[in-house]
């Protein structure tokens, strides 16, 4: 089979999928956009090669400014633009197409079907429901008309796919609010790379070479946007400076990094230590550096998203915090594992006590970061999900189209 496989943000663990599916005999051309520095990009080919993959990060001419009101759009045309071109040449069976901007995402849509190839939409996040969110906080006279235009693309171009991937229940939900008759819907949490995310120790070259193997950390890593309410953070290396027995370590990008360095002067920079994005390759090191992680989201936000990171933190075997409703598929995840603390993301009060519970009891960390990493051992194998996602591709969606409804084709993982 011929597969194309676009993911915006380019993160790690699609990647992954598509060196899976190559090294099962499929011919897999995989995008993402390079210039978009917000997000944090996994390696193009973790060492590897094979003669079935092409990995491309691509450009645009543009500047990329993706919090630019009215420049946004067209740069996400351009790259939409970009990716058409692409699959033009490679003529694939079918194009499965994440992360992506709806006015982009309608361009490769159109252009799977001018080809004949199936188009698969792979659900991230609720896009319009996200653009309201932001722009209610931005610009909240247009925050209804724009926000609603982009609701009646977003059901238009899932009603015209041929399949539907939802990594959450609550995104299924939300398809069948919706009226959303596609004949393919598959449940498919994210995951991330069991080899490539490995726990470690926490004296390890990165720790050592920023000074903190042996002082306890706080670990937040990822994208870090206003939605992660990055003012939990600030808090909370507020509440540890009184303490003065742990840091907190923060790797991210985003409009919430932006904001937390602009006030990290409120805080000494011996407990709040900001770094920007890591090499990937080092991310075990990173993340073993952190005796306790950390994953934040609005509540609002939480109808639409899904924080990707959480997975990865499951692989590196340490404790979570996760400040979220524990409806999140994320926080279901640090639940079903037994693998740290979820509270809710509107009390600062009560993040500032998970992290004194946790800095307390050694023993309780020992087993939430026992039970992260067999969880994820269990959930992420890269076999298992590869089978999913190839079950959606391989389905003949034409012969359900007399169906009814949303048929879901996945279990949870």
């Amino acid at each position: 089979m011929r597969i194309f496989i676009n993911d915006f943000c380019g993160h790690p663990f699609p990647m992954q999928m598509s060196r899976e599916l190559a090294r099962r005999g499929h011919v897999v051309y995989h995008t993402y956009f390079a210039d978009n520095k917000s997000t944090p990009k996994g390696m193009d080919s973790n060492g590897e090669t094979h003669p079935n993959l092409t990995i491309v990060g691509l450009h645009i001419r543009r500047a990329f400014n993706k919090h630019g009101l009215f420049t946004r759009r067209a740069a996400d045309i351009e790259y939409g633009m970009a990716v058409a071109v692409r699959i033009r040449r490679f003529r694939p069976d079918v194009v499965m197409s994440s992360n992506m901007p709806l006015d982009g995402q309608r361009i490769l849509l159109d252009e799977s079907k001018k080809i004949g190839a199936r188009f698969v939409f792979w659900l991230q996040d609720i896009y319009s429901t996200a653009v309201r969110f932001v722009l209610r906080r931005k610009a909240r006279a247009l925050a209804g008309m724009i926000a609603g235009h982009y609701e009646r693309v977003e059901k238009r171009l899932l009603r015209r796919s041929d399949a539907i991937v939802c990594i959450a229940p609550a995104f299924v939900d939300h398809l069948a609010k919706w009226k959303i008759e596609c004949p393919n819907v598959a449940l498919i949490p994210n995951w991330s790379s069991l080899k490539e995310i490995v726990p470690t120790s926490k004296h390890n070259a990165w720790s050592r070479e920023n000074g903190l193997a042996d002082t306890f950390c706080f670990m937040y890593s990822g994208t870090l946007g206003m939605k992660h309410r990055p003012e939990l953070l600030l808090e909370l290396a507020k509440h540890l400076e009184k303490r003065g027995d742990a840091r907190l370590i923060v790797i991210a990008g985003g409009a919430g990094a932006d904001w937390l360095a602009e006030r990290a002067h409120e805080v000494s920079d011996d407990v709040l230590k900001m770094f920007a994005y890591q090499p990937y390759e080092r991310v075990s090191e990173t993340l073993g550096t952190a005796d306790v992680l950390i994953a934040l989201l609005d509540t609002e936000a939480s109808g639409f998203a899904v924080p990707s990171k959480t997975p990865a933190y499951l692989c590196a075997g340490r404790p979570l915090i996760i400040a979220a409703p524990k409806t999140n598929e994320a926080a279901r995840m640090v639940l079903e594992a037994d693998a740290g603390i979820v509270i809710s993301s509107d009390d600062p009060k009560e993040l500032t006590e998970a992290a004194a519970k946790l800095l307390d009891d050694p023993e309780l960390r020992a087993r939430f970061g026992r039970n992260a990493r067999e969880y994820a051992e269990q959930a992420f194998r890269i076999d298992v999900v590869t089978d999913k996602f190839l079950a959606v591709f391989e389905r003949d969606g034409e012969s359900e189209k007399s169906g009814a409804g949303l048929q879901t084709t996945n279990a949870l993982l």
